[in-house]
């Protein structure tokens, strides 16, 4: 099926704003080798962060638990933090 000179002329479009966009992306499909787009690849920097405030949020909890100076508050700050990370992590690509 062909396309008509609207939809060459959008698509010719759209391909030059993902090439302007996301040079990666677009030379990955031009070789014919997926690449993930952005918005994906920087997703994968948040497992770090979750990783590294549940472990904050597991250390703080440690140290309430032998009953460090200040540990009650060093828990509730490592909770928020983590709960903050966290959601963080999970907020869609677009967001």
């Amino acid at each position: 099926m062909a396309l008509g000179p609207e939809e060459e002329s959008r698509l010719a479009e759209l391909a030059e704003r993902t090439r302007a966009e996301d040079p990666h992306f677009a030379l990955g499909l031009g070789a014919g080798e997926p690449r993930p787009p952005a918005e994906y690849r920087r997703r994968r920097r948040s497992g770090l962060r979750i990783a590294l405030g549940l472990t904050g949020f597991a250390v703080a909890v440690a140290l309430f638990a032998a009953g460090a100076p200040g540990g009650g508050f060093v828990a509730a700050l490592g909770a928020v933090l983590a709960l903050a990370t966290i959601g963080d992590g999970f907020s869609g690509p677009g967001d």
